[in-house]
């Protein structure tokens, strides 16, 4: 908390100014008279504000230390004259005859509500008991490693807490000697104002402080951001922009009406805070609220009001219409089973004691995974008395698993356990087809056929005979689990052919009838050697393919074979027999792919098909530009409109970012797709120079575009 006050003077973009001191009687006399020099004190900031007859100001030591002993020796606040952005010393002037100190115990119990818990934590800080530092400035003496770091720790939290306090409210800073109101001032005037503490350098140094303030520029009172708003059960909850709002604010009030927004009350009596958990604030951290609502369904109006650092309330909000909505389910059913009853037809059982009031009935859902999803199988409940449901559309040859729900009224639901069902399969596999093979002169048979579509799908097994009339033995030792086989036949016999069929078997061990016969040639030359790859490149246009072909003579060609995962092997380009390179550009983002190649031989023998390599083309993630960026001062001369053009495909949003004075881009505005055109108001005089970006849903975004840097005066038209 002890950071709060330096980040809003970063953030508001004040500018300090710094002095070249000589001591006299400890008062600084003399500081540079240009702003040429001015640089930011370490350990001591100030901050200001014109409200047009009177400026005040805000300070705050940022060491522990050093507020300790500001405390008891208070501060001197000097006043100079700024023309043609000089100082003039002549004009100095100390504001305060005697130190500006900490309200005694005894102002605080007078100017202050007997149940005022914050004015009794600012008098706790500066009065209570405390053991932190002796009165020569000197730690205490006798006292050990541990109890030293447990001192420092409670002057360092004693210390945040306090700059924390002042800023809720001005009376808590005048009281805690962090505040002050300068009412004899001349409109119009630019004033240079020091700030410095009177302690003793051989303790604690302290910096001097200084700001620059316009009394003809009255700061407009600020909004807040965009607030969303969660519905839920008898309770809200808002968020909001950490970064933008604390720009402006340090905390919050948040009202409520309950008559229609005819009236609001205050729903927090101290101001609402809610400290950064992250250690580095990123532009999406974000600040939440939540509050209680008396009943659902009943239409209420919120509002949230910022606080500055100066106690100020910001603008409130637009009124925030809140119904809170049940979110409650009721009791899930126990006791679900499911058993099969014939064919695809399951039935489900299960029970529920408990009836809830706004209970409604049951819904069944199907999945072949215990884990889901579960496809629902009925789109009217099955009403409250009833405990069965018959699905007649179960997965004959997979597993099915069932989750009954309990819904109510508001669509609130609670699932059971899945129930797993063991169908009883007696359909066997489709006969396959499409077998096709060859034979190398080495008596190397190579077979292939078309996958089957089954669920439960197992594998197959091949089969010969030298003869049709003769009994087909399988020659497979095991399911085959894919759709190619290879088998080894001398080609020292009489006979010139072989015969082949493949038979399918489900999970259930149910067979399918044979496969057509396959008749092969006995082959008289060798077949050629299979291509091998070697490597291959990815992007995400495209997949290069680098392989080594064999030596054989007698190739008339190389045939490359291209497949999505799950789908069949396709001839995809015919290469000449030196090819050994292949680029595919007919390539989809985020999709696999397969190849493998064979050589055909003079004799129309194929070789085996290769390796398949593996592939996944990747999404690069890169974006349309976004065009014609320009930037237009409003018709009203106090705003600057931005447009632009943007053809983009997908669910996307713009993101505008803006940078005053040659400071850091900081997150301006959200604006969703159809709007190409923003003006920015309640600008100041200052140098602007916006960006912008498009982001997409999908994680993509476009390269960020900058406008030129615009010179903006709203006082010139």
């Amino acid at each position: 908390m002890k950071y709060i006050l330096c980040n809003f003077l970063i953030i508001c973009n004040l500018s300090a100014f710094a002095q070249q001191v000589t001591q006299h009687a400890g008062i600084p006399h003399k500081i540079n008279n240009t702003a040429d020099s001015l640089h930011q004190p370490k350990n001591f900031k100030v901050i200001a504000r014109s409200y047009g007859d009177s400026v005040v100001l805000r300070w705050g030591p940022l060491k522990a230390t050093l507020w300790y002993f500001a405390n008891k020796s208070g501060y001197l606040i000097i006043r100079y004259n700024v023309e043609n952005n000089k100082i003039i010393i002549g004009t100095r002037k100390m504001l305060t005859s005697s130190p500006v100190k900490p309200w005694t115990l005894e102002e605080w119990k007078k100017g202050s509500d007997h149940n005022d818990s914050l004015a009794a934590v600012c008098a706790q800080l500066l009065y209570g008991k405390s053991s932190v530092m002796s009165p020569s400035g000197k730690k205490n003496q006798g006292i050990n490693l541990s109890e030293a770091m447990n001192e420092n720790y409670e002057l360092k939290t004693q210390h945040g807490i306090a700059l924390f306090l002042a800023d809720l409210s001005p009376r808590l800073a005048n009281g805690l000697g962090l505040r002050y109101t300068d009412k004899n001032i001349e409109k119009g005037k630019t004033y240079a104002y020091a700030v410095f503490a009177l302690t003793d350098p051989k303790i604690v140094k302290s910096d001097t402080s200084g700001i620059f303030i316009n009394t003809a520029e009255v700061i407009a009172v600020p909004e807040m951001p965009d607030v969303s708003v969660e519905e839920l059960d008898r309770k809200v909850k808002f968020t909001w922009n950490r970064v933008l709002s604390d720009m402006y604010f340090t905390s919050y009030y948040y009202e409520r009406s309950d008559d229609g927004g005819k009236n609001f009350y205050r729903r927090n009596r101290h101001p609402y805070i809610q400290p950064a958990t992250e250690q580095k604030v990123s532009l999406t951290s974000t600040i939440e609220l939540n509050d209680s609502l008396p009943q659902n369904y009943k239409l209420y109006f919120y509002r949230i009001i910022g606080i500055t650092p100066f106690g100020d309330l910001g603008k409130p909000t637009a009124n925030l219409p809140v119904i809170g909505r049940d979110k409650t389910p009721p009791s899930a059913p126990d006791h679900v089973s499911a058993r099969n009853t014939k064919g695809k037809n399951v039935r489900i059982t299960w029970s529920k004691k408990n009836k809830e009031p706004d209970f409604t009935g049951f819904l069944i859902g199907r999945s072949d995974k215990a884990s889901g999803p579960f496809i629902p199988l009925n789109l009217q409940p099955v009403p409250v008395f009833i405990h069965e449901f018959i699905d007649t559309s179960a997965y004959a040859h997979g597993t099915n698993y069932y989750i009954v729900s309990a819904i109510d009224t508001a669509g609130n639901a609670a699932a059971s356990v899945p129930a797993y069902v063991i169908m009883t399969d007696t359909i066997p596999p489709d006969k396959p087809v499409g077998l096709t093979g060859n034979i190398d002169t080495s008596g190397i048979v190579h077979l292939k056929w078309k996958l089957g579509r089954e669920q439960d799908l197992m594998g197959y097994l091949v089969y010969s005979a030298n003869d049709l009339k003769h009994t087909f033995v399988p020659v497979s030792k095991q399911f085959v689990t894919d759709s190619t086989f290879s088998d080894s036949i001398t080609l020292k016999t009489l006979t010139k052919t072989i015969y082949y069929k493949v038979v399918a078997f489900d999970k259930n061990r149910n067979p399918s009838k044979y496969s057509d016969p396959l008749e092969l040639e006995k082959p008289l030359k060798v077949a050629a050697v299979t291509p091998v790859f070697t490597k291959f490149f990815v992007t995400d246009t495209s997949v290069t393919l680098y392989w080594l072909t064999g030596n054989s003579n007698d190739v008339t060609y190389q045939m490359l074979f291209r497949r999505e995962r799950r789908k069949d092997w396709e001839p995809y380009a015919k290469l000449g027999i030196s090819d050994q390179v292949f680029i595919d550009h007919e390539v989809k983002e985020k999709t696999w792919y397969e190849y493998c190649l064979e050589t055909i031989g003079h004799a129309g023998i194929s070789s085996p098909k290769s390796f398949p390599v593996n592939v996944r083309v990747y999404d690069s993630g890169k974006r349309p530009e976004i065009q014609n960026f320009k930037i237009i001062k409003g018709k009203d001369g106090k705003s600057l409109v931005l447009s632009w053009n943007y053809q983009g495909e997908g669910r996307y949003w713009f993101v505008i970012y803006k940078s005053v004075n040659g400071n850091d881009f900081i997150t301006c505005k959200n604006l969703p797709s159809d709007q190409h055109t923003y003006s920015d108001i309640n600008l100041i005089k200052a140098n602007y120079q916006y960006s912008i970006k498009a982001f997409y849903k999908d994680g993509g975004e476009s390269t960020a575009k900058h406008s030129d840097i615009v010179e903006f005066d709203p006082r010139v038209k």
